[in-house]
């Protein structure tokens, strides 16, 4: 029987993956920020609707990837 990943060895793997990124724009290695953007869009009611999205930046150029 294999063995089963524990929680501690998923997360090492996952904090391994975000160091090793590659930013597109800006061709330098960094880590990946999460964020959380919100736009105000006018309805034709005349109130507004706010638009929710998440995210991946850039931590050294903070463009969206």
């Amino acid at each position: 029987m294999a063995k089963q990943q524990t929680f501690a060895d998923k997360a090492a793997k996952l904090a391994k993956k975000a160091e090793e990124f590659t930013c597109p724009k800006c061709n330098k290695p960094g880590k990946i920020l999460y964020a959380k953007i919100i736009n105000s869009v006018k309805t034709a009611k005349n109130t507004f609707k706010y638009l929710e999205k998440n995210s991946k930046l850039c931590s050294n150029c903070l463009a969206e990837v």
